[in-house]
């Protein structure tokens, strides 16, 4: 090589924006969903929104999907079906399930940046109980969790009661 083309090349390559380290997410936000479940799948809409609101702010959001036999056809599917935006995780052994102890879909668990789960629930309170939906949203348990972490402050409600379909327990 040259001399005067490696000077060049070096000099080049100094200007170089360097590449910044891919930075550890604030907080992850694992939803656990179904493909088969209609409370799950009512939620599509608000999963993106929040998606949409969160991912920018250093919020990793994932779609765990804890049937053992689904396939990823079937998850591809029904995330075109939905227009789903968050990555996908299929869950077939429930480490996922176990690690955050939920047992319903949808439901969701916050975890911090260190991996510890502190907040565990329903997205919401669009349904008051199984068959009772209200007309509107009162209470936005995952949105006050992730501004609460966004703030720097623990989330005033740290697990609520989720309503929806029940993930079958692994033997």
């Amino acid at each position: 090589m040259r001399p005067a083309f490696l000077l060049a090349f070096l000099l080049l390559a100094s200007r170089l924006p360097a590449t910044e380290p891919e930075k550890k997410p604030v907080a992850v936000v694992s939803i656990f969903i179904a493909t088969d479940c209609p409370i799950a799948n009512s939620y599509a809409p608000e999963i993106n929104r929040i998606w949409n609101d969160y991912s920018e702010k250093g919020i990793e959001i994932q779609l765990v999907y804890p049937d053992p036999e689904v396939t990823q056809v079937e998850v591809s599917q029904h995330v075109a079906e939905y227009s789903l935006k968050p990555a996908t995780v299929i869950d077939r052994d429930h480490t996922l399930v176990k690690k955050a102890g939920v047992t319903t879909t949808p439901e969701v668990a916050v975890s911090d940046s260190a991996g510890k789960v502190i907040y565990r629930g329903r997205i919401d309170n669009l349904y008051a109980d199984y068959g009772e939906r209200r007309r509107e949203v009162t209470e936005r348990y995952l949105r006050d969790a992730l501004d609460a972490i966004l703030n720097g402050t623990d989330p005033a409600v740290t697990k609520t009661g989720a309503i929806g379909c029940l993930i079958e327990i692994l033997p």
